[in-house]
């Protein structure tokens, strides 16, 4: 820049201007402070390339370009390339597919969802073959329709035998849906001998697995009734206050 370095020489000389400086002013086309506060405005984001600590300009690129909703991620899709990861939906999980971070539903298979218990310790008699509800009951309201509900539980009678066949039968019902019968099980044949009655105990040990393919409030409740009409003489369920009672998993398809 020939005029920088003759203004420079000249007398008298710029006294705190060296001719050195002055050459960095070579090029110049336009007005150097328009130029200076356009480099360092806010709106220029550099569409990603300039990202970086030495530009200052990372919090601009995130808050202009990256992040658009509450629950946005950034992540490195490849060395050196920053990437917005769309919030997930409620329930989901972080995890990885194909190398990078995603949103997907949390595995369900085989896992135990939740757990809902009932008990009882109420005496119920029968003198009839006629179903009855046993006051062990509890409900459940699944998470998805396509778990499955395990049932557990124990539950005791008492039935006495008058010269024939006695016995009683059980069974499962899903609201008003019978799902799993057991019919003249605990049954004695052994008959008086003079005035004594032949009477015993036994429980029943529930083990059921349901599909109710639902997501609706869904109640479990057991039945029971005698195998045959019991001559002069009631069977029980709950016998004497024995405790009684029912546990439903909720199993993740």
């Amino acid at each position: 820049m020939t005029k920088a370095r003759d203004l420079a020489s000249a007398a008298p000389a710029p006294s705190t201007v060296s001719a050195t400086e002055l050459g960095y002013l070579d090029g110049v086309s336009s007005a150097i402070q328009t130029q200076i506060d356009g480099k360092s405005g806010t709106a220029h984001n550099h569409d990603g390339t300039y990202a970086t600590s030495a530009h200052n300009h990372n919090s601009d690129y995130i808050a202009n370009t990256l992040t658009n909703t509450t629950g946005d991620i950034i992540y490195a899709s490849g060395a050196n390339t920053p990437a917005r990861l769309g919030i997930g939906s409620t329930g989901n999980v972080l995890t990885v597919s194909g190398g990078i971070p995603s949103w997907a539903a949390p595995a369900g298979g085989g896992k135990v969802l939740q757990v809902v218990s009932g008990a009882t310790t109420s005496q119920v008699d029968s003198y009839s073959t006629t179903y009855v509800d046993t006051n062990l009951t509890a409900t459940i309201t699944p998470t998805s329709a396509t778990s499955k509900i395990l049932i557990l539980g124990q539950q005791s009678f008492w039935t006495a035998n008058h010269g024939d066949v006695a016995g009683s039968r059980a069974r499962i019902v899903r609201n008003s849906t019978v799902i799993n019968q057991r019919d003249n099980f605990g049954a004695i044949e052994a008959g008086r001998t003079g005035s004594n009655i032949v009477a015993f105990n036994f429980t029943w040990g529930i083990v059921y697995l349901d599909s109710p393919n639902t997501t609706s409030a869904t109640t479990y409740k057991t039945q029971y009734g005698n195998a045959v009409t019991p001559v002069g003489w009631a069977s029980a369920v709950n016998p004497f206050g024995t405790p009684a009672q029912i546990i439903l998993l909720e199993i993740g398809a």
